[in-house]
């Protein structure tokens, strides 16, 4: 429980930082009008800076309820509404890569700081979880129920919406706590073609 305390302290100060960082052409944000379509020049290119972008990896978890640590696949959707980010995502645990014990799902919200060639994004909300451990004879029993789920992600790209980073995650539950870590593959959704001479959304050239 000591551990876990301290996961959840070391998560809330890495979301006070990053939430203090400025995100990327944002400079002059309070003073602009809020445009969904708003693009960045980058390297020749036109990234919209309000995008979508999926999360996907394997790692490593710890569970309360279990002695061996657990293996884990995760998949995450991320996109914003106005100025506010979201995540949907699901993920599998088991003794091995591809096996089930225990079957996830969160909802969250959160706060996200992109740049040129990292992305920063950390995300709080309820979960939604089912599974099976042994009792002490060995027959199987199921469970389920709600819980809360938090996770921090630190991505480095290597183009603008290409990238590969870290997963910090922690679930916690009536039946058990999870804490572990993934190694993620980021996909933006950001692109949106070759430089132009004139395009209105285009706010700031990098």
């Amino acid at each position: 429980m000591n551990k876990l305390k301290l996961v959840i302290l070391l998560f809330t100060a890495c979301l006070s930082l990053a939430a203090q960082e400025k995100p990327i052409a944002k400079t002059d944000s309070l003073k602009r009008k809020y445009d969904r379509k708003e693009e960045i020049i980058y390297d020749g290119k036109r990234y919209r800076i309000h995008n979508c972008f999926l999360t996907v990896g394997p790692g490593f978890l710890q569970s309360s309820i279990r002695t061996d640590l657990q293996k884990a696949i995760g998949i995450d959707f991320q996109f914003p509404y106005k100025k506010s980010h979201f995540q949907v995502g699901v993920m599998m645990s088991g003794v091995q890569f591809g096996s089930n014990n225990n079957l996830q799902g969160h909802i969250c919200y959160g706060i996200r700081n992109e740049k040129n060639r990292s992305n920063i994004a950390a995300y709080i909300g309820p979960s939604f979880y089912t599974g099976v451990v042994g009792d002490t004879t060995g027959a199987p029993q199921f469970y389920q129920g709600i819980g809360g789920y938090m996770a921090l992600q630190v991505v480095s790209k290597f183009a603008y919406d290409l990238g590969l980073g870290a997963e910090l995650f922690v679930e916690i539950t009536k039946k058990q706590n999870l804490v572990g870590i993934k190694l993620i593959a980021f996909f933006s959704g950001a692109y949106r073609g070759p430089k132009k001479n004139v395009n209105v959304h285009v706010k700031s050239e990098n």
